[in-house]
Parts: structure tokens; sequence; C-alpha cells
């Protein structure tokens, strides 16, 4: 056996080892696997797409699968209702993970030890959770990672098929905000607590989207008033209040302790992204009470034409 061939099988030998003690080493990794799996479900969601509607032959309802959508920037809608399906399948799993670590350690969260209250308002001792609790909590940085894995491949599929400006700099704010919070020793709660605000309604709002991609008004007229008033609650309220109290606790510390600079950096990424969630939530009540206005004229026999909602689907 050569020298060269020794020194490699040492090294292999060693790689666990060397793996278990580099937490950025673990957390890459993580988020590889992550983005894999997540590219799987896409594929597999367009795999069996082609089985249910082959290609190039519209479904019994009418609809163009693999025709160029100007919505989507020329993509397909098979090619998107199967990224959708990966998005919806983060949306669903990483709320339910994020609730449950969050439960886990709501003792840790609520202790006021760890979260240093500064303020008091209504009652209540500000801030309400430790969002710099550390990140060696068991399960922290493995739900960091399965978002961040998730938002790589959307991110790939983006950039390859549905290049809106928006969304790009949606999942690369996302990617820039949360990597350094992995690989710091603090800051997962703020995150997790965000993930659950803008996911809960990620599921209404990919059914409400792919029901008006697909033409099934019904669906979408029933969806439309609930996704409109879900998201209005938790981006134009429950957000911007969560961002307020995670204020405090990043920036109103005593004998002038200062947050984590990851936690700094994240949060100005986020605050920006409120703006522009506010922006979209803003067009999206004003397009919905004008859909609803055409559609009752419609109903009345005053409009010729069924009314089009022009409200952008793609929220960030």
């Amino acid at each position: 056996m050569s020298l060269r061939t020794t020194q490699l099988s040492i090294t292999l030998e060693r790689l666990p080892e060397w793996f278990q003690s580099h937490d950025r080493a673990q957390s890459l990794l993580r988020v590889g696997a992550w983005a894999g799996a997540y590219y799987a479900v896409h594929r597999a969601t367009y795999a069996l797409s082609l089985v249910a509607a082959p290609k190039n032959k519209r479904t019994p309802g009418g609809v163009d699968l693999d025709g160029p959508v100007p919505r989507y920037a020329g993509c397909s809608l098979r090619k998107v209702a199967a990224a959708r399906a990966a998005s919806f399948v983060h949306a669903v799993g990483s709320f339910a993970w994020n609730a449950r670590l969050m439960r886990r350690h709501w003792n840790v969260l609520r202790d006021v030890a760890q979260r240093r209250p500064v303020v008091r308002f209504l009652g209540r001792a500000l801030p309400l959770l430790a969002y710099d609790a550390s990140n060696e909590l068991p399960g922290a940085r493995e739900a960091l990672c399965c978002s961040l894995g998730y938002f790589v491949q959307e991110l790939a599929h983006v950039l390859g098929n549905e290049p809106d400006p928006v969304f790009v700099a949606h999942h690369a704010a996302y990617l820039a905000a949360t990597l350094p919070i992995v690989c710091s020793p603090r800051g997962w709660a703020m995150v997790s607590l965000a993930t659950l605000l803008a996911e809960v309604t990620n599921p209404l709002q990919l059914s409400w989207e792919l029901a008006r991609a697909f033409g099934c008004e019904q669906v979408y007229d029933a969806l439309s008033p609930l996704f409109t008033f879900g998201f209005a609650v938790c981006r134009g309220v429950l957000m911007p209040l969560a961002m307020g109290d995670i204020a405090v606790s990043i920036f109103g510390r005593d004998g002038g302790a200062r947050a984590p600079p990851a936690m700094r950096f994240a949060y100005g990424v986020f605050f920006v992204g409120i703006g522009a969630s506010g922006v979209w939530l803003a067009q999206l009540i004003r397009g919905f009470r004008r859909y609803r206005r055409k559609k009752r004229l419609n109903n009345n026999g005053a409009v010729p034409k069924p009314p089009r909602d022009r409200r952008p689907s793609d929220c960030i």
C-alpha cells in the first residue's frame, strides 16, 4: 500500500470525527440534504403529472400544462405546479416543525433570566421571548437547515424557470439572513417565529394561486377571502408586532450589551422584507375589493365580460 493511499485511508477514517466537531460543516451538509429532498419532491410531482396528463395534451378542463405562461415568465404550468408542490410540503412541514420546536423549548424562551425584559407595555414585560436563545438547543439548527435547503432548491428553480426579480430577491435575502444565524451561536428563535408567521398562510396561498392558474373559479372564489384575511392578519398585524418585540430584544438591552452581529443583520433583512410584504398586502386587499365589486356587477348583468383578477399571486 502506497503512502498516499495510507494517508487517504486515515483521512476517511477521521472524517466522521471531523464532522462531529465542526457544527458549520454539519449544517451545510444538512442544508444540501434538505435541498436534495425538496428537489426530489419537485421531480416526483413532475413525473406523476406526466403519467396523469401526458405531455402536449390538454387536461380534461382544457388547461395547457406545457405551453409558456406569461405570468410565470414563460414557464409552463406543469413546472410551476411541481415547484409549488415542494413549496406546499415545506410550508406544512416547516410550520409544524418550528411550532413543535418552540413548544419544546417554551420554558427557555419564556424564562425571565433568558429574555431579560427591558420595558413594560399593556402589562406585559417585553421582549416576550428570548430570541437570542442558544442554537445548541436540540433541534434548533436542524429546523433552520430544513428551510435553508428548501430555499436553495427553490432559488435554483426560480433562476432557471421563473426569473422574477421579486422572487429572486426574496429567496436570496432569506438565505443571506438565515445562513449566518445557523453558523452563529444564537438567534434560532427569531427565525423560527418569523417562519411560523410566514408559512402559516402559504398552503392557502399556493392552493389559491393554482386554482386561479388551472381555471377552478369556484375553488378560487372560496379561497380568496380566506387567504386575503389570513394574510392580512399574519403579515399586517402579527408579523409587525413580532418584529417590534424582536427589536426590543436586540436593540433595547441594558448596560450597552449588543446582540450578536448575525441577529442584527438578519433583523435588518427581515425588516425590509416586512415592508415589501406590506406593499403586497395593500395590493392584495385593493385587488380583492375590485375583483369582488366587478363580480357582483357581472352577476347583476351590468358587465358583459367576466372579471379578471389582476392581483399578483407571487407574494413574498
